[in-house]
């Protein structure tokens, strides 16, 4: 197929088949700098940069940091410099929203309580624009047939590609695998202890009060509950596979959900949590990735 003669009306955009791989590192970095940012200013009592009353705001290197980012993917080119435009970019975006309790109230309040939710809620949106707006479909053939070239052209120039779609966009050393990890069995019990643990807030908030806020937060959080409980059913039915979905589903409802309402509860002391549940996902969507293991996350 020759991808220079396209016809006349077809659309422009051509996805990348490493693209939502690569947004993800980009929230990954992000969300990663927020909180050394926050332990380095709690760490050293939030010193005040600049002296004469001017005062160097982080956002203002967050702002460098995503037009560095930026730069770097116009002006060069492979899988390579593509994860590092991602990595530029997300510090810079996590030094720039970081500061957006300033943006938000009058009297320009870094400690603002909700900031912790509504960052972890525009990270949430930016990943659900992502998955279910730009990569709800799979690549066309023209896409498919695009993103062949450029990784022959990669190839090349000596450029190192990653086999796995699913971990696309993340360096080789990066991923999820190896016989020094949990195995499944361990995956799943582990999952099961966070689901029934983080269970427990809700339902003590809603006997105080039966708002509907802490109703949503208790129903998510039962349904995580629920589905974690439906996939160790199919596990031990010999249906791995399809059970692992299930637990894999739980901890994204956990993810979309249950964080937001865990953090808006605790603020930023709330993404230790955060990070477990993260860790435990990629942990399930390896294995996923890995049909052949024998430790049963095959299809049997």
């Amino acid at each position: 197929m020759d991808i220079r003669h396209t016809p006349v009306g077809r659309p422009a955009l051509i996805r990348s088949a490493a693209g939502a791989e690569r947004v993800e590192l980009f929230l990954v970095s992000a969300v990663l700098c927020i909180g050394a940012t926050r332990a380095v200013l709690a760490a050293a009592d939030y010193p005040q940069v600049g002296s004469g009353g001017l005062h160097v705001a982080h956002v203002l290197w967050g702002g460098l940091g995503m037009l560095a980012g930026q730069l770097v993917s116009l002006l060069f080119l492979g899988p390579r410099v593509a994860r590092l435009a991602a990595v530029v970019g997300g510090v810079g975006f996590g030094l720039f929203i970081d500061e957006v309790g300033k943006f938000l109230t009058a009297d320009n309040n870094y400690f603002y309580e909700p900031v912790a939710a509504i960052i972890y809620g525009t990270v949430v949106l930016v990943w659900l624009v992502v998955r279910l707006g730009v990569h709800r479909r799979p690549l066309s053939d023209r896409e498919n047939e695009v993103n062949r070239l450029h990784a022959r052209a990669d190839l090349a120039a000596g450029a190192e590609v990653v086999p796995t779609r699913r971990f696309a966009g993340l360096p080789r050393k990066w991923l999820p695998t190896g016989p020094a990890l949990p195995s499944a069995p361990t995956v799943l019990r582990a999952t099961t202890l966070f689901v029934v643990f983080a269970l427990g807030r809700p339902l003590v908030l809603l006997a105080r009060e039966p708002a509907t806020a802490h109703q949503v937060h208790a129903a998510a959080a039962a349904a995580c509950v629920l589905l974690t409980a439906a996939g160790l059913l199919r596990w031990r039915a010999g249906r791995r596979r399809g059970g692992l979905r299930l637990v894999a589903a739980a901890l994204v409802l956990h993810l979309l959900v249950v964080q937001v309402f865990w953090l808006l509860d605790h603020e930023f002391a709330g993404f230790p949590l955060v990070l477990v549940n993260l860790l435990l996902l990629l942990r399930v969507r390896a294995l996923l990735g890995d049909g052949s293991r024998p430790d049963g996350t095959g299809t049997g």
